[in-house]
């Protein structure tokens, strides 16, 4: 599928499938409002995804700031003032949902659960203490928050706090700069679309990989600002070109730690990825193959739910390489002729490389040689590229890319099983033809 028709359908897909309904930013910001409500709206400040435009469905919590004066070292927040807030939000407070309200005060902050008839958390409202601390070079205040507020929502935080308080763990404070990041995304919003909508795309398939196995632990966050640091040094980059380029080096990226903090630039937001362990960075890759493995096998009729929830692939033996290793997207423009060949040896009599493998559906015997070759090719690429992948079963798996022709010109049909031979037109560094041939080894 060219770029221009996979970006189109991407971008509706996200639209229509992974962005907020109407009723649910309603939903937010009459939660957001009523907070204003009762503590006036210079006290309160929104942050997170929601506010930056890149929240994604289902909408599961909001936090925030609630401005409780200037920053000075040793600051505690005293328990007397979130007794009162408490207490004020019980006796005043406006619910403007169907659910019910519990309230909850913890060492640093007041939570708020909306629960539906079953107890069950349908959305939650953390309401931290922040206290400003300089501005940013938009002009717009910096605070110094709970460093809790980064670690979990809702009720993982309330088991978290109990958890500390009953260790008796103290909380420290840390500087942050909400409003630099909302700025910084609303301006490349308005650049482009697509920014904000390729953040969505990859946040949907990082929550599809986390509802399958709980060890994947990338963050949201952290994608995003890879996103946005790319974004911000190449806003040509349409949707695809941003999907594709995080999750082709999303392999890289986790190897270290690189994207500095906008309030401590002595720290990394992404800092969190040195605590992986073995497994869970394996986890990274396999999830990584299996999605990209789904683009490049994408045609007309794709069903993005379906890539999102690609899930894990895992390589068979160490040969085993994809155009995207090489970060080569996969682009077919079906209005090229390409076609590919296999010409055997030792076949109905045939002593040179003359018998077409496809003419004979792929199926050779042992102890036969192959020769491939493009037959057809009207795409004025600048390379040609050859995978050789053998059956899973067999002792020798394969699944090497090599420039021109394939790894062994003529390839030998030692083992049985089904095997296949791939071609790829390269042009401008994009894969924009392709074909394959089945090899069949009876015995």
């Amino acid at each position: 599928m060219k770029k221009i028709e996979l970006s189109s359908k991407i971008r509706h897909f996200v639209k229509s499938s992974l962005s907020p309904k109407m009723e649910d930013i309603e939903f937010v910001s009459s939660i957001y409002k009523s907070f204003n409500d009762l503590l006036g709206n210079s006290n309160c400040i929104q942050i997170g995804s929601f506010p930056r435009y890149t929240a994604v469905k289902p909408l599961h919590d909001l936090d925030i700031l609630y401005v409780i004066g200037d920053w000075k070292e040793k600051n505690e927040v005293p328990v007397e003032l979130l007794n009162r807030l408490a207490e004020k939000f019980k006796q005043e407070y406006r619910n403007p949902t169907r659910y019910n309200i519990k309230i909850c005060i913890q060492t640093h902050s007041v939570s708020f659960s909306y629960v539906d008839v079953f107890n069950d958390e349908i959305f939650s409202v953390d309401l931290v203490p922040a206290l400003k601390k300089g501005k940013n070079e938009f002009d717009r205040d910096m605070f110094y928050v709970p460093e809790i507020i980064e670690k979990r929502h809702g009720l993982q935080r309330q088991i978290l706090y109990e958890e500390m308080r009953r260790d008796h763990k103290d909380l420290h404070w840390i500087k942050t700069d909400p409003l630099g990041y909302i700025e910084v995304a609303s301006k490349l919003n308005r650049a482009s679309k697509d920014f904000r909508l390729a953040v969505k795309f990859v946040k949907g398939w990082k929550n599809s990989c986390k509802r399958i196995n709980d060890e994947f632990k990338l963050k949201s966050f952290h994608l995003e600002q890879i996103i946005t640091n790319k974004f911000a040094k190449n806003q040509e980059m349409d949707v695809f070109d941003l999907i594709f380029d995080v999750l082709s080096n999303l392999k890289i990226s986790i190897r270290n730690p690189c994207i500095p903090d906008r309030a401590d630039s002595s720290k990394m937001i992404d800092s969190y990825v040195r605590e992986l362990n073995e497994t869970q960075i394996e986890l990274v890759h396999n999830a990584v193959d299996a999605v990209l493995i789904a683009f490049e096998n994408i045609n007309s009729e794709v069903d993005f739910n379906t890539i999102l929830a690609s899930g894990y692939y895992k390589r068979c033996g160490v040969s085993e390489s994809f155009l995207f290793d090489q970060k080569i997207p996969m682009l077919i423009d079906e209005s090229f002729e390409f076609k590919a060949d296999g010409y055997v040896k030792n076949i109905n009599g045939f002593r040179d490389y003359r018998a077409s493998l496809k003419r004979v559906n792929g199926v050779v015997d042992t102890k036969n040689k192959i020769e491939f070759a493009v037959v057809n090719n009207d795409t004025n690429g600048d390379m040609i590229k050859w995978k050789v992948k053998n059956d899973n079963r067999c002792l020798e798996k394969r699944g090497e890319i090599t420039d021109y022709h394939t790894l062994h010109n003529p390839e030998s049909t030692a083992y049985y099983g089904n095997h296949f031979a791939e071609c790829y037109s390269i042009k401008n560094g994009t894969c924009i033809a392709k074909d394959i041939v089945h090899v069949v080894v009876n015995k």
